[in-house]
């Protein structure tokens, strides 16, 4: 008896429990399936990440054009409220500014053959781009520096390097715009007006450090020192650090920011 039942149920069983074959052949049916799943999702996917990153670039530029106002309407003003400095913008002012005056610098090296200054220097463009800029960005730490240890100092201001970077940044957007001037008045090739925007740049950059020095003395109540003095040291330790890297200065600089032509 019990082999025979045994016999009944053992068939049954066989019929209701799937073969290796069976389970192979399901398992791949549903991985083909989930592969045609993954790869129709794949360009949606694409999309809607490229779309993520050109969201995030243009809020980017929305944000810092936002920033960029509000240093341009009054840069003394804006440099003396704590809720509209950034840091990550005051980097990206100063990394602009280097980038723009690099590209106008070297604009016009590649104009200075036809005039009396640089004639007849040729410099490629990755020589002389990435050592405008590298250049640019040394001299720019070199005047946060300076800033930070004559108002600490000299003016008995208790500001850190730190709140001297968002400061020096915020108050370089207009210098900023001097230099995007600058490099479409160099990629035109007209000097006379070259000089002139080369001018109030420089100038541009002491009156911003005057501007630091008030707001330093001002907002921390600092006693001592004189903001006369304190230009004057900024500007010569300036002066100094050209001296040093004259050579450099004068094979690419001089001949773009004193823009000499023939006749």
């Amino acid at each position: 008896m019990l082999e025979k039942d045994s016999e009944q149920v053992t068939p049954e069983m066989k019929k209701e429990e799937p073969s290796i074959d069976q389970e192979t052949r399901q398992s791949r049916l549903s991985r083909n399936a989930t592969k045609r799943g993954r790869t129709s999702k794949e360009p949606d996917d694409e999309r809607s990440m490229l779309q993520r990153m050109m969201s995030g670039v243009g809020g980017a530029f929305k944000r810092y054009g936002t920033y960029g106002l509000a240093m341009l309407k009054s840069p003394s003003q804006a440099i003396n409220q704590t809720g509209t400095l950034r840091m990550k913008y005051a980097w990206i002012s100063i990394v602009l500014f280097s980038l723009f005056f690099a590209l106008g610098n070297y604009a016009q090296l590649k104009a200075s053959k036809i005039r009396l200054l640089g004639f007849g220097n040729d410099y490629s463009f990755g020589d002389a781009f990435l050592r405008i800029g590298a250049f640019t960005l040394l001299f720019m730490i070199w005047m946060m520096l300076t800033v930070w240890v004559l108002g600490k100092y000299m003016l008995k201001g208790k500001i850190s390097i730190k709140a001297v970077i968002m400061k020096f940044g915020a108050a370089l957007v207009p210098v900023m715009v001097l230099s995007i001037l600058w490099l479409v008045f160099a990629i035109l090739n007209i000097p006379y007006v070259t000089v002139i925007l080369s001018v109030m740049m420089f100038l541009g950059l002491q009156f911003m450090v005057i501007v630091l020095f008030r707001s330093i003395q001002s907002e921390h109540e600092a006693e001592r020192g004189d903001l006369m003095y304190a230009g004057w040291i900024f500007l010569f330790i300036e002066l100094v650090f050209i001296a040093l890297l004259w050579s450099f200065v004068g094979a690419y600089l001089v001949p773009s920011l004193v823009p000499v032509q023939f006749g």
